[in-house]
């Protein structure tokens, strides 16, 4: 029996000179709202950073494992199987369980006739400042074939954005898919630590700067926390550094109260740049501030 507590997640994380989710059908360009000038992130490229970092640093099996070589769904699940030794049909949910991200996130084996919808669901998420598309062109390392003549590179990023991501975790379906306490924790640790260690050429510059899960006693949500954060700054494209955000907390923080006792937690770790900007939400009575300055922890301990 699954563990998990209905809750609502939301994820503050900026870039700097950074692209954070390139368009394949826009030249590898980031993301981006032309309307009202901001910046995208899928909820795919999110789950991709925590996939990376559960498979890479916690040594998690993972489902969509991004292979050097595409394959198919129901290929990664027979390889799945082969290692298990269990090709049984009546084995074969568990075999797909026993993978973390598809307990988290859901998954599918289409032949298989699997089909699971996991505890954890992200959304879209939009920059809280107005930003653009930087274009910069430099000269490659190597020239094209045939030629000697070194080729030109064309760079997009983004000067500055800070995110907000918001996440649900369904208590419900994680009894489905037999997610646990344990893998949120993991999760979470995942999301902060996946972010930090990017360190490929366009995305690195990114950092965690909050963290905040708030857990029920019931099924209740206050749903879409992510317009419950604010910018208090007129000339938000003018933005370069996090310490030029001024973050507004205090809808948040409202809306928690309103929710009154079928809160049962609510747990913020922060980055120490961020100690003022969490203010608010330290002072609740149900509050639990986990300042980070190294590695996630989710116990604080």
């Amino acid at each position: 029996m699954s563990n998990v507590k209905q809750s609502e997640v939301l994820f503050l994380w900026d870039v700097r000179m950074s692209n954070p989710n390139g368009d394949m059908l826009n030249d590898n360009a980031p993301r981006y709202d032309e309307t009202d000038r901001k910046a995208i992130v899928s909820d795919v490229r999110i789950k991709r950073t925590i996939r990376d970092d559960m498979q890479r640093r916690l040594n998690e099996t993972i489902f969509v494992n991004n292979p050097e070589k595409a394959i198919t769904a129901e290929e990664r699940f027979d390889e799945l199987k082969k290692a298990s030794d269990k090709s049984d049909k009546k084995d074969e949910k568990e075999v797909f369980l026993s993978c973390i991200d598809n307990r988290l996130f859901g998954g599918v084996a289409p032949k298989s006739k699997l089909q699971i919808i996991g505890a954890v669901q992200f959304t879209w998420s939009k920059s809280l400042n107005r930003t653009e598309i930087v274009i910069s062109q430099g000269t490659a390392a190597f020239g094209t074939s045939g030629n000697s003549v070194k080729s030109f590179r064309m760079d997009h990023y983004l000067p500055y954005a800070l995110f907000a991501s918001y996440a649900t975790v369904n208590r419900l379906s994680a009894q489905y898919s037999k997610a646990t306490e344990e893998d949120l924790a993991k999760m979470f640790s995942s999301l902060w630590m996946g972010t930090k260690l990017l360190n490929t050429r366009s995305k690195t510059g990114q950092k965690p700067r909050v963290l905040i899960r708030i857990s029920y006693k019931d099924d209740s949500m206050i749903g879409l926390l992510d317009e419950l954060v604010k910018l208090r700054n007129e000339n938000s494209e003018q933005i370069r550094t996090f310490e030029a955000c001024d973050i507004d907390m205090t809808p948040l923080k409202e809306a928690i109260e309103a929710m009154g006792e079928r809160v049962d937690e609510v747990r913020v770790w922060f980055d120490e740049s961020a100690e003022k900007v969490v203010e608010p939400l330290t002072k609740l009575p149900q509050t639990k501030a986990i300042k980070l300055s190294g590695a996630f922890s989710y116990d604080g301990a």
